[in-house]
C-alpha cells in the first residue's frame, strides 16, 4: 500500500485523513492540529505546530475512531476548542 489521502470539510476545517504503510494521521487545518501513531508511538496529538515535537498520548490507536472524535468534536462546537478536543482523545 502507497500512500491513501482523503479530505473533507467540516464548519470551516478542512480535515485530512491520511494512511501509509508507517501508520495513519488526521489533519486538522487551518489549526494545525496532528493526531497520529507513525514512529511506533501508538496515538497521539501534535497541538502547536510550531512545536512539533511535543506530543500527546492519546487513547485510541485507530484513525477511524480519532476521526470520530474529532468529527464529534467539531459538530458539536462549530470548530476546534483545542483544549477541550485533546481531553476528549485522552
Amino acid at each position: 500500500m502507497g500512500k491513501k489521502q482523503n479530505s473533507f470539510e467540516l464548519h470551516g476545517k478542512i480535515i485530512y485523513l491520511v494512511t501509509t504503510r508507517g501508520g495513519w494521521s488526521i489533519i486538522i487545518m487551518n489549526d494545525n492540529v496532528v493526531l497520529d501513531n507513525y514512529h511506533d508511538k501508538g496515538g497521539h496529538i501534535h497541538p502547536d505546530p510550531e512545536n512539533h515535537p511535543h506530543e500527546i498520548k492519546i487513547k485510541h490507536n485507530t484513525q477511524k475512531e480519532n476521526t470520530k472524535l474529532v468529527i464529534n468534536h467539531i459538530n458539536k462546537n462549530k470548530g476546534v476548542i483545542l483544549k477541550e478536543l485533546i481531553e476528549e482523545l485522552k
